[in-house]
């Protein structure tokens, strides 16, 4: 009895020992959760990102497909307007558009009365074949036409790329058609179909009807998914992206973009559990990686339990008020007068400025550009809400790299980047320290000044167009900027804020427009080219 009494006596140290357990492992807890919010919420709002990229990519890859498609088509609606009753010449001209490239699986020439005349490969459709009323609606629409998906005579499932062929005096001669089959070999269904995700992402395309024209499983092609929000939004606006539900009933984060000559919306998505999946794998090794200091850290507080007094007893209390703000003022004011207090005292401060310097590392990472270690959006918003607090009037500068693509194309991306870091480190040893940098594109940076009028503005922008303009760049030597200029100088709220920001992007779009290598202003609408 008296053993047992000795092993479950609630003594001071004992429970003194308890309770500092429990404070770290408080704080450890709130360490460990704060960091999964913060990586949890830039691990979807990353995928969600490069998911809308992805479909942008694609979107805009169809889009120059079936453009191009549609200027071959026209060319030869040209040349046959002239040639159409001459023999051989219709059957000649569809050769050339089908084996010019691989866009086309076949094409077809019809005469103002529906019946073919031409086509390629020879035997899909006889000649002088009466086109079925489904399939005539190139026929009575007479103009540059992609129609919608449709199965043919021959079993295919196809889009028709036409264009009417005028003769002398506007008369209606026919049309000729370049057929894309979905359903077999070609550069358009290669480019939706093939791609190489190893993270379980997928990509589909829906017609104007929420048809699915591509998917990842052969088997639901066909199937109508137009009910989903997330398809409306696909076929009704340019880009986006959100948290949805699949038809299946399956969180995804997806990614969309439209293909409006087509009326297509291209989508791209992940489970979210396999998004999710990756961020838990990471959070269980940080607790491996964090275990042994855990560890070391409890006995390092068993050692001094068997020491624990009154100054103590001020530690625990204080430590386990692990959310008060002034915590750490309350155990600075603990007097520890011997060692073993002392050192305790100053473990418990350390391993709460260890937990404030994450979270900080954590506030700056999520603010901070890693190529740049400029601003991002979100240090930018900081310092508008700021501004705005302080009624603090402001200039801002919209700068853009001229012809950054071609850097890209030539020199490569890695050139690219480091054009991007010179270009912001010179920026930085431009301006002043009270001013701020910001990179919120590609090659798109805002410069904010603070207590700055629209004149001076302009003035500084003109040194910083002509200084980088001097500036030797890695490997392309010399770059060109535009910049806009825009100004808040009455009442500060958000609304002028979002006006100045809008008034510098729409004088930088004037500036590229009136030849870059230039400043422009909405304050002044001549602009000084460098």
């Amino acid at each position: 009895m008296q053993v047992f009494r000795y092993i479950f006596r609630a003594d001071l140290r004992r429970l003194i020992l308890l309770l500092t357990i429990g404070c770290v492992l408080v704080t450890f807890g709130n360490s460990y959760q704060a960091i999964y919010n913060v990586q949890r919420k830039l691990l979807i709002d990353n995928t969600l990102e490069a998911n809308q990229r992805y479909a942008a990519k694609v979107a805009e890859s169809a889009e120059m497909l079936l453009t191009s498609a549609q200027d071959s088509v026209a060319f030869s609606a040209e040349l046959l307007a002239g040639n159409f009753h001459f023999s051989g010449k219709p059957e000649e001209e569809i050769y050339r558009l089908v084996e010019q490239s691989e866009v086309f699986n076949s094409a077809i020439i019809v005469n103002n009365e529906a019946e073919v005349v031409a086509t390629y490969p020879e035997g899909i459709l006889q000649k002088g074949f009466v086109l079925p009323e489904n399939t005539r609606q190139s026929y009575y629409e007479r103009k540059p036409l992609i129609t919608n998906p449709f199965h043919s005579v021959s079993g295919n499932t196809l889009i028709s790329i036409s264009h009417p062929i005028w003769g002398e005096h506007g008369h209606y001669l026919g049309y000729i058609s370049g057929t894309i089959y979905l359903n077999k070999n070609g550069s358009l269904s290669r480019l939706m179909r093939d791609h190489f995700f190893t993270d379980q992402t997928y990509l589909y395309v829906v017609d104007q009807l929420g048809e699915l024209l591509f998917h990842v499983d052969p088997n639901r092609i066909g199937e109508n998914v137009s009910q989903l929000p997330l398809i409306k939004q696909a076929l009704g606006s340019a880009e986006g992206s959100q948290e949805t539900i699949n038809s299946l009933g399956i969180e995804m984060v997806a990614g969309y973009a439209s293909v409006p000559s087509a009326n297509w919306g291209v989508v791209v998505q992940r489970p979210k559990d396999k998004v999710m999946k990756s961020l838990n794998d990471q959070m269980l090794n940080v607790f491996w990686a964090s275990l042994p200091i855990a560890l070391l850290t409890f006995i390092v507080i068993w050692v001094l339990a068997y020491l624990i007094s009154k100054p103590l007893r001020q530690l625990a209390r204080s430590a386990a008020n692990v959310n008060d703000v002034d915590m750490q003022r309350q155990i600075v004011s603990v007097r520890s007068w011997y060692f073993e207090a002392s050192q305790l005292k100053i473990a418990v401060l350390n391993a709460i400025g260890l937990l404030n310097d994450k979270i900080h590392k954590l506030d700056v990472d999520s603010h901070t550009d890693p190529l740049t270690q400029l601003h991002n959006r979100r240090g930018m918003q900081r310092l508008l809400d700021d501004f705005e607090a302080k009624h603090l009037q402001f200039s801002v500068l919209a700068l853009d790299i001229d012809h950054f693509k071609l850097v890209n194309d030539c020199y490569g991306h890695d050139t690219g980047d480091l054009v991007i870091q010179e270009l912001a480190k010179t920026m930085q040893n431009f301006i002043e320290d009270s001013d701020m940098v910001c990179r919120v594109g590609g090659e798109e940076f805002l410069i904010f000044l603070p207590n700055t009028s629209g004149e001076s503005a302009v003035s500084i922008a003109e040194s910083l167009c002509e200084h980088v303009a001097n500036t030797v760049m890695p490997k392309v030597k010399r770059i060109t900027v535009s910049i806009g200029v825009g100004c808040v100088e009455n009442d500060i709220d958000m609304a002028d804020i979002d006006m100045a920001i809008k008034q510098a992007d729409t004088a930088l779009y004037d500036a590229k427009n009136a030849g870059r290598n230039r400043v422009k202003s909405m304050l002044n609408s001549q602009g000084l080219k460098l």
